[in-house]
């Protein structure tokens, strides 16, 4: 009896998994296009880029924490970042040279485009007290939405050369 509830339980969550993890990426391009609106709204009514960083940068780590607290409370891998590392890490035990590389290449692409509640999924287990977890998320939050708001900057800029 009791193996068949575990026997479930892990169905469920690989079903929910598998309902969630593309809602959440989908979310991720809304968010997209959602802050590059706000950007150009905000930047066009004369506030500052470095507000507008402030701002993005709260609600980032408002979203991000939510995403994190949702993965550890719920155990299901959402993002399926812990995928990801379960992957690397079993490359890793092949060739430590593999490892290394496939890591560096998903911590640039994670801190640039996916985020830090992806980073902070992914590298979790390294990160042993709250405190590193919490640094980390705030610190990759302030890098991430530096690069997006010089990125919407540049792009807003060139339109407005276009229209004048």
């Amino acid at each position: 009896m009791e193996v068949e509830a575990s026997c479930w339980r892990k169905t469920r969550k690989g079903v929910l998994t598998a309902i969630l993890a593309p809602s959440f990426y989908l979310m991720e391009w809304l968010l997209i296009a959602a802050t590059a609106s706000a950007f150009a709204f905000l930047k066009h009514h004369g506030m500052p880029e470095w507000q507008i960083w402030l701002l993005f940068w709260a609600a980032n780590l408002l979203i991000s924490g939510g995403v994190v607290l949702f993965h550890n409370r719920s155990g299901i891998d959402l993002t399926l970042m812990q995928s990801l590392r379960d992957l690397i890490d079993l490359a890793a035990t092949r060739s430590k040279w593999t490892g290394l590389v496939l890591e560096t290449a998903a911590f640039i692409r994670l801190l640039v485009w996916d985020g830090p509640c992806q980073l902070l999924i992914f590298f979790q287990q390294r990160l042993t007290t709250t405190g590193a977890k919490v640094g980390f998320l705030v610190a990759s939050s302030a890098i991430q939405m530096l690069i997006w708001t010089a990125f919407y900057a540049l792009g807003y800029a060139g339109v407005s050369e276009l229209t004048h």
